[in-house]
């Protein structure tokens, strides 16, 4: 059974959605509720709300957004991706907050030295935002790219900044 969890923080309204195997989804912030439960209801449909789901990860992501250092803890249900972007993803998570990585930087760290533009797909489908922090992979020349969250690259700014990142 899938749940799932709507959730304030400063920086906007989020969700989440847990399964059996632990982490299926989770969003970054959109300016209002409605907006975040129009999305929720479109990608999961099926998922029932459970406003007491996983306190841990809610009260981090209320944390995280409040400008707190942040450790995650989560489980994450990597059942549905490739074995590449499980190798992505965890060498991203070792990418420490006020720290960023270069989307070659990844690909090398994730045993795929050639493989920098396949890096920027694992990041547009991150499905674990901000748990995998994407935020933190900038182009080659350091140049703050992409960004698929609302408020696109000038949000991607805020986030390093927050944690700490200067001069972008």
């Amino acid at each position: 059974m899938l749940k799932s969890r709507i959730l304030k923080t400063k920086a906007g309204w989020l969700w989440f959605v847990t399964g059996d195997r632990g982490l299926l989804r989770c969003t970054l912030p959109q300016p209002d509720r409605g907006a975040a439960a129009e999305s929720l209801a479109r990608e999961f449909p099926e998922a029932r709300s459970d406003r007491a789901l996983e306190p841990d990860l809610a009260r981090d992501l209320e944390d995280y957004f409040a400008g707190k250092p942040v450790r995650f803890r989560v489980r994450l249900d990597e059942s549905g991706l490739s074995e590449f972007q499980r190798e992505v993803y965890r060498s991203l998570r070792r990418v420490p907050a006020g720290r960023t990585i270069s989307y070659g930087e990844l690909a090398a760290a994730a045993g795929r030295p050639r493989a920098a533009r396949g890096v920027g797909v694992c990041m547009r489908k991150n499905p674990f935002p901000p748990i995998v922090p994407c935020h933190r992979v900038l182009g080659s020349n350091g140049a703050l790219t992409g960004f698929s969250a609302v408020g696109g690259v000038d949000f991607k700014r805020r986030m390093l900044a927050m944690e700490g990142v200067e001069g972008l």
